[in-house]
């Protein structure tokens, strides 16, 4: 009954069969394209089987997706190679194409149950819509797709190693982000850097978070900050849209990935704590272009896709609710999650959640499965376990809504929320200019008003 329940909440995302997709076979590729896109709108998969030719997966993926590149478009970031579960690989990008269209691009590799390799090929317009539309139903297509790419002989790719030019860099070189008397500093009350570099990863980003920050606004002043820039990623693969923010500071630095409110940023603290991440370097504008200074090279390599991040006016009130997304459904278990924030104009809040979670092992275990919610009435969870030799559930709920409802308070690039629990937390805030206010961003999540998807 449990498990019922769950799957007819998971249903509405993951309903999907291979009739709502345009399908075709050629050159050994199988292709799927959703009959009901819009015209002006791309996504597209491509599954086909492959040749290792010796490589190991990591090398084949990285070595693929740039050759595969050159017929596609320019690419305006870096690649993302990222190991998967099952010792898979994934590679993603974002590019444009010759006739200016931006797409966001990646692979992901599987294995048949014949053992041999393949690898699927995801090109999507940059949308939110098409993400939550379609890309959660790409688990759906994956029996079809092996079924088909079973049925072909010949691999229809293979990795070609060829040098990939680059993105856009200069050779000049410029002095370190740190001074010699920063980096003599003693910062008394931090632990060493060898003795944060003995942390495991949880505890060592915990302790940065925790020492990074100021009392409220006794950190950085805004004068000393040429501009605030951000960088929003789609990364269709994983089914998430993440935010960068960027601290060009007037003396030439620069502090990457801030997720830290701007007026409550300790700059020495971060520079001792975060020298070693590559957060801080340094910045120069050329031609209306931004570039930053890689740490290791120290060449100029050009940011692309930036864009202003405004701060909001002191007192602002908001009127909407906004909304973000996550989700992950290809290999093993499902996971999606939605997350609301309704700001209204008296300066009250209230915020919820939805969380599901389900997969079988892969096959070789029980199929499990959480649906979790979270708002002004309170919190409830359900967990269920089935399988052929068990079976069960437990539920559980708790009155704790007044986490979830509280005032707001925003100060330029802060919001400030009062829970009404009597939690107090300061979060990083802006606007991307672009899109007015229909985007904001909190910390390094982007959130979109609700009636705009």
């Amino acid at each position: 009954m449990k498990k019922t329940l769950f799957i007819s909440l998971l249903f509405p995302l993951l309903a999907c069969t291979q009739k709502d997709w345009n399908t075709t076979t050629e050159a050994n590729v199988v292709t799927y394209v959703p009959v009901d896109l819009p015209s002006d709108k791309e996504f597209q998969l491509k599954f086909y089987r492959i040749d290792l030719n010796g490589m190991d997966k990591k090398t084949w993926i990285t070595q693929h997706a740039k050759n595969q590149q050159s017929a596609l478009g320019n690419t305006t970031k870096s690649w993302k190679i990222k190991p998967e579960k099952q010792g898979e690989w994934s590679a993603s990008n974002e590019y444009t194409t010759a006739s200016g269209d931006k797409l966001t691009i990646g692979y992901e590799m599987g294995t048949l149950t014949n053992g041999n390799p393949y690898v699927f090929q995801f090109i999507s317009s940059p949308d939110l819509g098409l993400l939550i539309k379609y890309g959660l139903k790409i688990k759906k297509l994956k029996p079809h797709a092996e079924k088909e790419l079973m049925a072909l002989q010949i691999p229809t790719a293979t990795a070609i190693t060829i040098k990939t030019p680059s993105e856009s860099e200069a050779s000049n070189t410029v002095a370190s982000t740190t001074s010699e008397e920063d980096a003599q500093t003693t910062h008394k009350g931090l632990v060493s850097a060898s003795e944060l570099s003995k942390m495991s990863g949880k505890k060592r980003r915990q302790y940065v978070r925790k020492n990074i920050r100021t009392k409220p606004n006794q950190g950085v002043k805004l004068s000393s900050i040429e501009t605030v820039l951000v960088d929003i990623e789609y990364n269709t693969m994983r089914g998430k849209v993440t935010s960068y923010t960027y601290l060009l500071f007037k003396d030439g630095t620069v502090y990457g990935d801030c997720t830290t409110p701007i007026r409550d940023l300790n700059v020495k603290t971060s520079k001792k704590l975060e020298q070693a991440s590559s957060k801080w370097t340094r910045w120069k504008k050329q031609g209306g272009k931004y570039y930053f200074q890689n740490t290791k090279t120290k060449k100029w390599v050009l940011k692309k896709n930036l864009e202003r991040a405004l701060p909001g006016k002191k007192g602002l009130r908001l009127n909407n609710t906004y909304w973000t997304f996550s989700g992950n459904h290809f290999f093993g278990t499902s996971t999606s999650h939605k997350g609301y924030y309704k700001f209204m104009p008296n300066g009250r809040f209230e915020i919820s959640s939805f969380t599901m979670r389900g997969g079988d092992m892969g096959g070789t275990g029980p199929y499990t499965g959480t649906v979790s919610k979270s708002d002004k009435k309170g919190s409830e969870g359900t967990t269920v376990v089935s399988g052929d030799n068990v079976g069960g559930g437990v539920s559980s709920k708790r009155n704790d809504g007044s986490k979830n409802t509280g005032n707001y308070y925003i100060d330029g690039y802060t919001i400030e929320f009062h829970h009404d629990n009597g939690w107090v937390h300061r979060e990083l805030f802006h606007f991307p200019e672009e899109h007015g206010k229909t985007y904001i961003h909190i910390n390094d999540e982007v959130y979109w008003i609700k009636s705009k998807d």
